[in-house]
């Protein structure tokens, strides 16, 4: 991870993209189920962004797009949208609450795709330990960088059928759901929900995204 993409972590800006995909070696300092799913996700990403057939400059789309699959049918977007908007979230209706997570996660994924596949490096990490009660986990990990820089990453899932989901990532104590919360509710009281909403779709549309289908979305 470059000192620049490190010092944004620490500030929270885009909060924790980097976790999704910077695992070459890993060290293994605790294993269970739960954590062997998480290494599983992150050697995926990593395979897909260091594949030696999509380095060429014309395969980048390609790259970028399996990347973003798979970010996409990772993440719990409905959890990680609703804890985004906190308090907020049971003032809206049906409708509005799934255009806010189809909205939500065009953003999330096209962002930790971006970082994913612009800052992957090498780095070590050890999974240092696992906390899980009957539907959540934290998984704890460590990354080292070439330059013996660590950052901590606590990987904060849910337990959906047979496997375990991540909803949030907290890099160095900086958590991406709380950041966005604090963000989304600064918005809301300071304007509207509709203010919000609108800012979100004019990002969108600057980015040149259209609506995905999202997996878990009621």
């Amino acid at each position: 991870m470059s000192d620049a993409v490190g010092l944004a972590v620490r500030r929270g800006v885009v909060s924790g993209a980097l976790a999704l995909g910077l695992v070459i070696v890993a060290a293994f300092a605790f294993a269970s189920d739960t954590t062997d799913q998480v290494k599983t996700e992150l050697d995926q990403l990593t395979a897909i962004v260091k594949d030696p057939a999509l380095q060429e400059k014309a395969k980048e789309e390609a790259r970028k797009s399996m990347v973003k699959e798979r970010i996409l049918r990772w993440f719990d977007l409905q959890e990680m949208a609703r804890r985004s908007l906190a308090n907020h979230w049971a003032k809206r209706s049906a409708q509005e609450r799934k255009d806010f997570i189809e909205l939500f996660g065009d953003l999330f994924v096209e962002s930790y795709t971006t970082l994913v596949v612009d800052h992957l490096g090498d780095q070590r990490v050890t999974y240092l330990s696992e906390k899980t009660d009957t539907q959540d986990a934290i998984v704890k990990t460590k990354f080292l960088s070439k330059r013996n820089e660590p950052t901590f990453v606590d990987f904060t899932l849910l337990h959906r059928g047979n496997v375990w989901v991540p909803y949030d990532v907290v890099i160095d104590e900086v958590s991406i759901v709380g950041n966005y919360r604090k963000q989304f509710d600064k918005v809301i009281r300071d304007q509207s929900y509709e203010a919000l909403v609108k800012k979100m779709r004019l990002k969108r549309e600057s980015e040149g995204l259209g609506p995905t289908a999202k997996k878990g979305s009621r």
